[in-house]
């Protein structure tokens, strides 16, 4: 049933809510103009997708494991890395620039190449070079360097390279429906685009690799991945190494330039068949431009936000021609973007340039020391000593003009209950003054449907959790204080926080800055104007609950070294919640506060 809220929330008359989903999924009649499109469509996946693969057995489903790897051994499928350290792979090692360590570096590079010489043109498996990298004490660019001079290319009996393989039936049926699902409304909005185009055919999918370290590496996963839920795949092979440079693109520079911009060795030569097909499209800017004109849904991987950017950038910061048409497409034309992870993540944002996109941090850490606007190094940036300002691994990080500017009601998170991200996020939302945060658990999906706008700034949309998660939101749009420990103390109270789970709905309402205010350069404004929030929980009516019972474990007091951190959650000691049959709660915009007090120690 309907819940409207009280205090803060304003409910929203049912008719509006019935209008607004009858705009986002009604077919249109072929003769409608473009004013009758639905506004941009989000899905935010949260990561940790369990999907069947012979590189992941393990997230097979226990009743078709032995089917998956019958069919893994007919495909002659890529299950695992292998590794042979021979003398090519050592000159290469002995020629880098700059053995990736801050102290003693040419000792150190003479300390593994000596290490790998006794091993040399012996063939290893990753836990044996992993074993190796512990004895040693490598650090992770040490090991990563070693990884790409010496990974041997599996290959088939014909020469070809042997590809990670998708096993579909083996993949729990909850992951299947999230990713029918989202080929399911890009076939749903092709329709309204282009009402002649027979529903039997098959949705064209833009795949973005960028975010990995490695963009190769997860091409042929992905592409099976969503063949099998029921799109044709196009893989669009922008990288760091081949957008910064300045157009026209030197193809033949783009192995140079991943050494450069990612600190990559050998990739062309591990992944043949990718590195010509990247080198087709560099060659040919027009057919590059087509797959995006084609594209009936994108989606992004997981990995790093930071190096998506790059990959969708030019060397002046600003997007590629057929990025920014990319982005107009979502915004306008009713092409929904995917992203899993960093690919969520990188959503952030809005035009105006006021929501922040995060980039890296622990919840620990950022509570204690707060947030820091930081431009993230490049990939084993050691390698050619380019490194910027060192931080704390733990170190809440965060860009301050957002991301892909896609996700405009606030700032998307990952990984979230898993990796306990309460506090990063809330930490954020406030230095950064965001209106609000959106936490996305692993195996699940927050899907946002907007109402049509004029520049992409939406603050009206109808927000949808489907998966095995929940999604956390906080609106800090009536929060009152702040989390700077100048005193010793510090606090914030007026917080509401909403925990969604799989059926919910909830319709986001935000009033827009006026004209004047944005013209003045006052749209940061906006980010006091309440919320007004529709919500539907799929457990039933919330009732009042003790508050300690409520989330117990995102809001447990927390003991520190050199910081006490205390979470109130709901009024008078209850919360308005109902509980799923698993024990999980749901709750909508109930008040939160939050306490840090130093300590000694």
């Amino acid at each position: 049933m309907l819940v409207p809220l009280k205090r803060h929330a304003v409910a929203l008359p049912a008719l509006s809510l019935l209008l607004f989903a009858a705009t986002q999924a009604v077919a249109v009649p072929a003769v409608a103009g473009p004013q009758a499109l639905p506004g941009k469509e989000l899905w935010l996946f949260g990561g940790g997708e369990r999907i069947c693969s012979s590189v992941e057995p393990e997230y097979c489903e226990a009743s078709q494991l032995a089917a998956a790897q019958q069919f893994f051994a007919r495909q002659q499928a890529q299950t695992s890395k292998t590794f042979r350290c021979d003398n090519k792979s050592l000159q290469l090692l002995q020629k880098l620039p700059h053995w990736p360590v801050d102290a003693a570096p040419q000792a150190r590079r003479l300390q593994v190449l000596q290490a790998l010489g006794a091993k040399r043109d012996q063939i290893q498996s990753a836990a044996e070079l992993e074993q190796l990298a512990d004895q040693l004490k490598l650090n992770g660019d040490e090991q990563s360097a070693i990884e790409d001079s010496c990974e041997i290319r599996p290959q088939r009996p014909d020469g070809s390279t042997a590809r990670m393989a998708v096993y579909w039936p083996g993949t729990y049926a909850v992951t299947q429906d999230l990713f029918q699902r989202f080929v399911a409304s890009a076939r749903e909005r092709r329709q309204l685009r282009q009402p002649q185009t027979p529903v039997t055919q098959k949705p064209r999918l833009l795949l973005i690799t960028a975010s990995s370290y490695n963009p190769y590496e997860w091409v042929d996963y992905y592409q099976q991945l969503f063949q099998a839920a029921g799109a044709d795949v196009d893989w669009l092979p922008l990288e760091p190494a081949l957008s910064q440079q300045a157009q026209p693109w030197d193809c033949s520079a783009i192995e140079a330039g991943r050494f450069k911009h990612s600190g990559q060795l050998r990739r062309a030569e591990r992944y043949p068949e990718l590195a010509v097909q990247q080198q087709q499209l560099c060659r040919d800017p027009k057919a590059m431009a087509d797959l995006v004109e084609q594209a009936d849904v994108v989606f992004i991987n997981g990995g790093d936000q930071s190096l998506t950017l790059r990959a969708l950038t030019g060397p002046d910061g600003r997007w590629l021609p057929l990025v920014e048409r990319l982005l107009q497409r979502v915004r306008f034309a009713a092409v929904p973007l995917g992203g899993s992870s960093a690919g969520n993540a990188v959503q952030s944002g809005r035009p105006l340039g006021d929501i922040a996109m995060i980039s890296g941090g622990r919840s620990a850490h950022a509570l204690q020391h707060g947030a820091l606007a930081h431009d993230i190094d490049a990939p084993l940036c050691r390698l050619s000593q380019s490194c910027g300002q060192v931080l704390a691994d733990e170190q809440l990080t965060y860009r301050p003009q957002g991301g892909l500017q896609l996700f405009s009601l606030g700032i998307a998170d990952t990984h979230f209950r898993e990796r306990n991200r309460e506090g990063r996020l809330l930490r954020l939302v406030q230095d950064a003054k965001a209106p609000a945060g959106f936490g996305v658990d692993e195996a699940t999906v927050l899907r946002a449907r907007f109402a049509p706008d004029r520049d992409g700034n939406g603050q009206d949309a109808m927000l949808e959790v489907h998966g095995s998660g929940a999604v956390w939101i906080v609106d800090r749009t009536a929060a009152k204080g702040d989390l700077t420990l100048s005193s010793g103390a510090a606090s914030v109270a007026g917080l509401r926080v909403s925990r969604l789970l799989p059926g919910d709905k909830l319709h986001w309402q935000q009033e827009p800055a006026s004209k004047t205010e944005q013209s003045a350069g006052q749209g940061s404004k906006e980010q006091s104007r309440q919320v007004q929030y529709q919500g539907q929980l799929s457990c039933g009516t919330p009732s009042r609950q003790p508050a300690t019972q409520v989330d117990a474990d995102a809001y447990a007091p927390l003991a520190l070294p050199g910081l006490s951190v205390r979470w109130q959650l709901g009024s008078d000691g209850q919360a308005m919640a109902c509980q799923r049959n698993d024990g999980r709660w749901h709750y909508l915009a109930q008040p939160l506060s939050l306490q840090l007090n130093a300590t000694k120690g």
